[in-house]
């Protein structure tokens, strides 16, 4: 009896591995799979302008990045008490501009050191839908400025696989693309429909012309094989944990090798015994199983010496 439309991937062509630096950037899918990857204790930098939608800005981003292109100035704007940037998620806003400017330029700074080096590229596409301000053009955010302020309209297939045609063709590393399976209901069903369709036909050609470019398909696992409720959040939109973590094992199978896949469990197990809270932090016993912890991360660490453990050997401790 078959109770789910499973999702079959091949393996990739190349694995990932905890020397592999990985820069994601874009919706939230980026994030879970960024936090699992830093979980894990994989070389990450993650959304260096913060949750981004629209490929279009996605793409604006790492053009800067590539080029390491500060902002200065006369790129923020004052809205609401606050000093923003048209290209940035709310979390860098600031009533101070200077505070503001410097954690921008440092996060662009940190992701143009990250692809300095052998680096794997996560793009997760959100939305067609975008919004244009008559002097700042296509916006990452709107930051709850008044629509009126704004054109919107859905990008064509055209103009995502120009702007990736002359992005791509400046790098040379692995470009993971994948499509974020949570809905933008606010702008309709029947849009997301038509949005989502927009963005894998853009993706799909541009993998079919980039030999370095593929496709990652946790859209699908989301909402064919995990079709059922249970695994939404409360707002019905947002996958749960259970179904991030499902989506993670999906994509580990997929780009991870079976001794990348047995050093992941040895650090789940190591983070676990450092969680772990007794009754009685002096007993005898629960010496000898911080002995026996700290032996083992010792033992991991002289297979990969690039592994740090502090903070579970700090936990061990009490400290």
């Amino acid at each position: 009896m078959k109770l789910s439309t499973p999702v079959n991937i091949d393996s990739a062509d190349f694995n990932l591995t905890h020397q592999t630096s990985l820069l994601l950037i874009g919706s939230c899918f980026s994030q879970n799979i960024g936090a699992q990857l830093t979980k894990y204790k994989f070389t990450t930098t993650i959304n260096p302008s913060g949750v981004i939608y629209n490929p279009i800005s996605i793409a604006n981003t790492l053009n800067r990045v590539l080029n390491n292109e500060a902002y200065t100035e006369s790129h923020l704007t004052s809205a609401n008490n606050q000093w923003i940037s048209f290209d940035h998620h709310g979390r860098f806003s600031s009533p101070n501009k200077t505070e503001c400017l410097n954690n921008i330029n440092q996060e662009l700074s940190a992701a143009n050191s990250c692809l300095k080096n052998k680096t794997t590229l996560l793009i997760t596409f959100g939305s067609a839908w975008v919004y244009e301000h008559p002097t700042h053009g296509i916006v990452a955010n709107c930051h709850k400025i008044p629509a009126k302020e704004f054109t919107k309209r859905l990008l064509t297939v055209e103009e995502i696989v120009e702007q990736y045609t002359e992005l791509v063709s400046k790098i040379d590393d692995n470009i993971i693309f994948t499509v974020s399976p949570v809905r933008h209901s606010k702008d309709g069903l029947h849009e997301n429909n038509l949005s989502k369709a927009l963005l894998h036909l853009a993706i799909q050609s541009i993998v079919e012309n980039n030999d370095n470019c593929s496709y990652f398909p946790a859209y699908e696992i989301v909402i064919d094989e995990l079709r059922d409720y249970r695994f939404y959040k409360d707002d019905l939109i947002h996958p749960t944990d259970l179904a991030i973590n499902y989506v993670w094992e999906k994509f580990g199978a997929c780009y991870f090798s079976e001794e990348t896949i047995e050093l992941n469990k040895a650090i789940q197990k190591m983070a676990a015994a450092a969680n772990h809270r007794p009754f009685d932090f002096n007993s005898e016993a629960h010496q000898k199983f911080i002995q026996g912890y700290v032996v083992a991360i010792k033992n991991i660490q002289k297979d990969f010496p690039f592994l740090n453990f502090e903070k579970e050997l700090r936990q061990l401790k009490g400290l």
